[in-house]
């Protein structure tokens, strides 16, 4: 299978964006501290700490929405340099799959790196992991899907389907308020249910199959645009 075609492309485009943002959020630090100087407050405030932190916070927040996003707008792009090269929509999705691991991976890094590795173990360490794989799948899922649209219709429907799910929520919502009254024994089960650290890992793996399954299918039927 030729995978390391789309694989390196996005690769080399995601590290790209991020040097760009370590750059600029290094440049911005270092400006600030010019100005600081230029002002008169000298440099006694300046420790290797603080810089450290002026750089690593923002970066670390960028970075975490870079992940976030690169998968909304990517797919197609991908598809397109894909298909061009003679690579088949089955070889373009796993190689797409190898990125979204990829890019939760070093962002898992990212974290574990920025926080100090406190306060972690093993557990809380596999769960955030696999919080982070969930929310790039979603991404990518979505991604893959906006990728069958047109440009008319991602604008639609990026506009139609959060107002339709946020109206569902409030509906669902005011319903299980009026209508539905537990016990204290069924409120205590299902408290003892979402308090056990398994529940949502099955949950977080649950998701990850969907989003997975969902991308397949979406990626399966793309075709190559005009516009």
């Amino acid at each position: 299978m030729q995978l390391p075609l789309i694989y390196k492309k996005s690769m080399q485009r995601y590290f790209y964006a991020l040097g760009i943002i370590l750059i600029t959020v290094l440049g911005f630090n270092i400006l600030g501290e010019l100005l600081g100087l230029l002002s008169g407050n000298g440099l006694s405030g300046l420790t290797l700490s603080s810089f450290y932190h002026g750089v690593a916070d923002p970066f670390l927040s960028c970075s975490f929405v870079l992940m976030g996003v690169y998968y909304l707008v990517e797919p197609y792009s991908e598809f397109k340099i894909g298909i061009q090269n003679g690579q088949s929509r089955w070889q373009i999705w796993v190689s797409q799959i190898y990125g979204v691991l990829s890019i939760s991976i070093f962002a898992w890094l990212i974290y574990l790196i920025g926080t100090g590795f406190q306060h972690l173990n093993v557990a809380t360490a596999f769960g955030i992991l696999l919080l982070i794989i969930d929310i790039v799948a979603f991404s990518y899922a979505i991604g893959s899907g906006f990728a069958l649209l047109s440009r008319l219709w991602k604008i639609i429907v990026g506009i139609a389907l959060p107002t339709i799910l946020l109206i569902l929520m409030v509906q669902i919502i005011r319903l299980m308020v009026n209508f539905w009254h537990p016990s204290a024994a069924t409120l205590n089960t299902l408290a003892g249910i979402f308090n056990w650290h398994g529940s949502w890992i099955l949950f977080g793996l649950l998701w990850l199959a969907i989003m997975l399954g969902c991308s397949y299918l979406f990626t399966m039927h793309q075709q190559l645009r005009r516009d």
